[in-house]
């Protein structure tokens, strides 16, 4: 009688979680320190996260068949980080309780190799998505924090010019003291760093308003135009989508628009037309093309996206002054791809009168289809280096966007 052989039994070991495609073990543990704080991990943990990690074989990331293990017992730990075993117990606890490790032991609780006992990395590596998107959320607040520090320092700057002019005119009078008096309990710089984003947001919202209020104090003082507001950033009725040109200057040096490709700007002469004196918003000697810009005109040359902000600061303070395009330039940063710093950088060169019109400029050729711009903020940073080698010609590059409007047209 034939009796059937039996099939072998087929063993099926579940597979562990690895880390996507491009990350390495040491690229994982960055990750995780980028994330730490967010997850409540202290930094004395963190560090004897990453001794253990270091312990682990890099290729058990990748594979899938083995979990990554670190088979070193406390006091081994203990001896490379420098501290008790007692240290490292709490440590273990803190990270099994975030779910960054896991701890298989024997039941004398000591670790091997050979038995397969010891602190397991599996759950950590199955959350990466998590800590990504974390990371993402965590840059995002970085960046909005650094922008809204900024503009905070923009309308410090600004608040500051205009409280010595209603100084000068009014003296001390209730409404410039109660200006005053708030205006010195702003935060210093410093502390700004110190506050959550949700109040940093709070504080800048209402520095903007204050100094909106500001402005329009000045604004009532005065039949005429204010040097605080800067003469070439006029208040003005005219439709916004007319931008005649009122300035005499021979547009034929400019070249006709062509498309090309550009990694930075090619300036053609050395110009410093604003600029800043004795921490006082003042006017310096300006070209008679920066001078004659209306607020109108300069609006005329901003892309679609810059002036969907202009429109946004327009119906706030009921009008647009040159702090507008200031802060309108700040908000285009990261719509850009442009990183604070690059901001950062262009004021410290340019001071930010200058800096806002090469923010400008950058954001109009960006939206021009003629021109090949491959990195906003590249091209930002090569206007600085430009300045440096006294080859940066602002009113080269405005003349060349009215002309380009005007053909437009």
């Amino acid at each position: 009688m034939h009796v059937p052989r039996a099939l072998p039994v087929r063993r099926f070991e579940a597979v562990k979680p690895t880390l996507p495609r491009g990350m390495e073990r040491d690229g994982f543990v960055a990750l995780v320190d980028a994330v730490a704080f967010s997850l409540g991990i202290g930094a004395a943990a963190m560090m004897t996260f990453r001794t253990m990690i270091a312990a682990t074989k890099p290729s058990a990331f990748k594979r899938g068949t083995e979990e990554p293990c670190c088979y070193l017992s406390q006091s081994e730990i203990a001896h490379k980080r420098g501290v008790t075993a007692c240290r490292i117990r709490q440590h273990e606890a803190a990270l099994v309780r975030l779910g960054l490790i896991e701890k298989r032991t024997m039941a004398n609780g000591a670790r091997s190799g050979f038995s397969g006992c010891g602190v397991f990395f599996g759950a950590a590596i199955a959350r990466v998505d998590e800590f990504l998107s974390l990371r993402d959320e965590l840059e995002a607040d970085r960046r909005a924090h650094a922008r809204l520090r900024g503009q905070r320092s923009s309308h410090k700057r600004h608040l500051k010019g205009i409280l010595c002019e209603l100084i000068e005119c009014q003296g001390m009078s209730a409404e410039v003291e109660r200006i005053q008096q708030k205006f010195a309990g702003w935060p210093s710089g410093q502390a700004l760093h110190r506050m959550s984003l949700e109040d940093l947001q709070n504080h800048e919202a209402d520095a903007e308003a204050l100094t909106i209020s500001a402005s329009q104090l000045l604004r009532e003082t005065h039949d005429r135009p204010l040097e605080n507001e800067r003469s070439h950033i006029q208040d003005t009725t005219q439709d916004s989508n007319e931008v005649p040109c009122n300035d005499h200057v021979d547009m034929r040096s400019v070249g006709k628009s062509t498309r090309s490709t550009v990694s930075g700007p090619q300036p053609g002469g050395s110009v410093r037309c604003l600029e800043w004196q004795d921490g006082v918003a003042s006017e310096a000697h300006k070209s008679k093309f920066i001078q004659n810009l209306g607020c109108d005109h300069l609006y005329g040359l901003c892309s679609e996206e810059m002036k969907m902000w202009l429109d946004i600061e327009r119906q706030r303070r009921g009008r647009l002054d040159f702090h507008s395009f200031v802060i309108a330039a700040q908000k285009r940063l990261p719509e850009l791809g442009i990183h604070p710093s690059a901001w950062e950088e262009a004021v410290d060169a340019l001071e930010e009168d200058t800096a806002m019109l090469c923010v400008l400029i950058t954001d109009a050729k960006v939206a021009d289809p003629e021109v090949t711009i491959l990195s906003a903020g590249g091209y930002l940073r090569g206007m600085v280096r430009a300045q440096r080698t006294g080859s940066l010609n602002i009113m080269g590059s405005l003349i060349g966007l009215n002309e380009r409007n005007r053909r437009r047209h």
